[in-house]
Formats: structure tokens, sequence, C-alpha cells
């Protein structure tokens, strides 16, 4: 896994075309989606602390796969569901020092 990467935010909701995801491939984006933004840029302008916490649920139009389907989509949804509870219960308590995320 890298350390690092540029996102490429998208206007939802609804999914990429191919043509945007290759335009945004060369563009150097390494990642997609609709979630973090305008919230990153308002907070940053307002000196808030921001944090996302997102999940990759597909691989993009025309990438990997071919298609996208809504079924994996909503797959994906679940099976990224509960992980995102453990982390989130596991940061709760993250005040402790003997505390690790799942």
């Amino acid at each position: 896994m890298e350390d690092g990467g540029t996102y490429g935010a998208t206007q939802g909701p609804r999914l990429e075309t191919a043509a945007e995801i290759i335009r945004l491939e060369q563009d150097g984006c390494d990642l997609v989606g609709m979630t973090g933004m305008p919230e990153a840029t308002l907070a940053r302008e307002l000196g808030l602390c921001y944090a996302c916490f997102a999940f990759v649920v597909n691989w993009a139009a025309g990438k990997a796969s071919g298609e996208i389907h809504m079924e994996a989509i909503e797959a994906n949804v679940t099976a990224c569901s509960a992980r995102i509870g453990r982390i989130l219960t596991a940061l709760v308590g993250a005040d402790s020092p003997d505390s690790t995320l799942p």
C-alpha cells in the first residue's frame, strides 16, 4: 500500500463515466469519488479540523471488471460497514495506550 495519493472529487450523486475516470487518471488522480468535497475546502477556509472517513465501493467505470452494477456496490457497502463500526468503536476508546484498531 502506498502512503499518500491524489483524490479527484466529482459531483454526485452519480457514478463517473469511463471518460471521466480516464481523464482524472491522466490528471494524476489515484482515487476518485464524491465524498469529502466541498466540506474539506470549507473547513480549511474556516480553520476547522476536518477528517474524512470513507471507503471505496467500486473500481470505477471501465476499469478492472468493466461495467458497474449496483448489486456489487451494495455488497461492498455492507462488507465495509461492519469494519467501519469496529474502527469507530476502537477510535472512541483510543485514549487508552493499549487500544488498537481492528
